[in-house]
């Protein structure tokens, strides 16, 4: 009894000296706390992420997922949330008011998806997922050197059978696409870990019997997971659906959009009618023009994948070049490489086209990836010729503007190196999304293009594309469409092929709100623009606009917007 008294009145002795403490923090000081907390608390929960993000210290285990584990995260993410509210925002400046609306943006979402969805909950995708980054971010990471990299891998390894062991107790109905996904990138991760078994294998002879059984022991482990979810691959399982009000919710809290899924429904069929019209118009002014003639050029019997590459590299360097010189942006001087590779195996059933993986914030070496579709090992005659004409008529130039120059690697890598630790961590896809999509029509308007209107009917195409999956996201997880009619509808209102299609729905259930962002997030960074060039009047230019936007890392455009409207109370 005397020593719980004691133990009682120290406890309030640290509790007071803690508030004490707290007290002599200026708002800003307990806000930027308050950002690091978070941090700390979603690293522990999710050591890949942490990874991903360029934090190392996390890298030797993985997340668990249960559900007790899950409801620990919702407790603290709840006490989180009770310390952000008792900030004085009246002491904040205006930039540190968006930071705390960004920081109670992500407690108040993060609390949603945990709570209220199965993608934590029954999400067999979360496993194979985590699974296969914790080790493709390790080996991936430039901030490391290659020992380094081996040591944590194979430290990593010898936690994931017990990881994906957990998984059996927590899946109960998952929805089938899910597990079809999940049990294929498993598969693949079989492959992809043999391959970098023997990469590592080669290089560290020394390390040959740790990495047989490190490797060994996940690949067994893996296998074990895919025959877990073949029970379940026969059972329709539970919708996908995040359903209405969840998305209602998340479009109020992660994205400060003021309407429902019905009003965004119909922006999204408005928007696609639109660009259909525009697109019909210019097809037909296309179809008037003479035909491209075929080119009769050289094909050098030497010409290689490796060329290929070279290419996309060389590509990418030119973009960069144009935007520097042609006034569209500043891009510092030390900003990190953009590379392209090949895109790996485990990411092919999500990624039909093009992609791009960024560093994360604190990775100290800023390189990002371009992922390009997979080159075949040799080029037959056939495909030497149609990669040679690619290469020598530039195709790669459209894809290098939304992934690389100006777009996410230029954008991210900005915003990684952005003054506030909130605005670093944040990747709202409004504003990731939504300036890539802006930068393919603002670089023609600049001039990049020409004036070529087949180039313009494919930037058309690809707004009409986005529109489309504004209409897909919202009808899929609001129940009014299916995985079948999803990928029916892409095939008959935008030509997609069945494979692509196929792999855009199966990204679409895994992404509630994501596919929205795209053209939502152009239409709200184009109301930014207007309002920027108002405000500025004769001192306007779109390289102005550009910095500025840049500058405040990617955070949702409405709240740039009511930043220069002055409108952060």
């Amino acid at each position: 009894m005397q020593f719980s008294r004691i133990a009682a009145a120290l406890g309030l002795v640290l509790a007071l000296a803690v508030s004490a403490v707290a007290e002599k923090m200026t708002a800003e000081e307990q806000l930027t706390r308050l950002g690091e907390d978070y941090l700390a608390l979603a690293f522990d929960f999710d050591p890949v992420f942490a990874t991903q993000m360029g934090d190392h210290r996390f890298d030797t285990g993985y997340p668990n997922f249960t559900s007790g584990a899950v409801n620990k995260m919702v407790t603290g993410l709840r006490g989180l949330k009770t310390k952000l509210k008792k900030i004085n925002q009246s002491q904040l400046s205006t930039d540190a008011k968006i930071d705390y609306l960004l920081l109670e943006s992500n407690l108040d979402t993060q609390i949603l998806l945990l709570s209220n969805t199965a993608l934590y909950r029954d999400n067999p995708k979360l496993y194979s997922e985590a699974a296969i980054n914790g080790i493709y971010f390790i080996m991936t990471s430039q901030s490391l050197p290659e020992d380094e990299r081996l040591r944590l891998i194979l430290a990593r390894l010898a936690d994931l059978p017990d990881f994906l062991s957990s998984v059996q107790r927590q899946l109960k109905n998952p929805p089938q696409v899910w597990v079809l996904l999940a049990k294929d990138e498993a598969n693949s991760a079989v492959t992809f870990l043999g391959e970098l078994a023997a990469y590592y294998s080669a290089r560290f002879p020394d390390k040959q019997k740790e990495i047989d059984t490190r490797f060994a022991g996940a690949s067994s482990a893996l296998q074990d997971f895919a025959d877990v979810l073949s029970d379940f691959a026969e059972r329709d399982g539970q919708s996908f659906a995040i359903g209405r009000d969840t998305f209602n919710r998340l479009l109020k809290t992660q994205y400060f959009i003021d309407y429902d899924v019905d009003t965004l429904l119909a922006i999204g069929d408005s928007l696609f009618e639109q660009a259909q019209g525009l697109y019909d118009s210019l097809a037909a002014v296309v179809e008037t023009l003479p035909p491209i003639e075929e080119m009769n050029i050289f094909v050098p019997a030497t010409f290689s994948r490796d060329d290929i590459l070279d290419y996309f590299q060389w590509e990418i360097n030119q973009t960069r070049r144009w935007v520097e010189t042609h006034d569209f942006a500043t891009v510092p001087a030390d900003i990190g490489d953009c590379i392209p590779i090949e895109t790996p195996a485990f990411l092919d059933n999500i990624i039909g086209g093009i992609a791009y993986e960024p560093p994360g914030p604190f990775e100290t070496v800023q390189l990002g990836r371009f992922y390009v579709r997979p080159l075949p090992d040799s080029l037959d005659e056939a495909n030497r010729s149609a990669f040679f004409r690619y290469c020598y008529r530039r195709g790669f130039r459209s894809s290098v503007v939304h992934e690389a120059y100006p777009g996410h690697h230029m954008m991210i890598q900005l915003a990684n190196r952005n003054t506030s630790l909130i605005r670093r961590i944040q990747r709202n896809n409004l504003f990731v999304e939504g300036w890539a999509l802006y930068c393919e029509e603002a670089m023609y308007d600049a001039g990049f293009y020409g004036n070529d209107p087949r180039t313009l009917l494919a930037i058309v195409g690809g707004i009409r594309f986005r529109a489309g999956r504004i209409i897909l996201d919202v009808k899929l997880h609001t129940g009014q469409m299916t995985y079948q009619q999803a990928v029916d509808w892409m095939v008959e209102k935008l030509g997609a092929s069945l494979e692509y299609a196929e792999k855009e729905v199966n990204r679409y259930t895994l992404t509630p709100t994501q596919p929205m962002s795209y053209l939502i997030g152009k239409e709200q960074i184009k109301q930014a623009r207007a309002a920027f060039k108002q405000r500025m009047g004769d001192l306007y230019s779109i390289k102005r606009f550009h910095d500025a936007m840049l500058n405040e890392g990617a955070i949702p455009p409405s709240l740039i917007l009511r930043k220069i409207n002055e409108q952060i109370l």
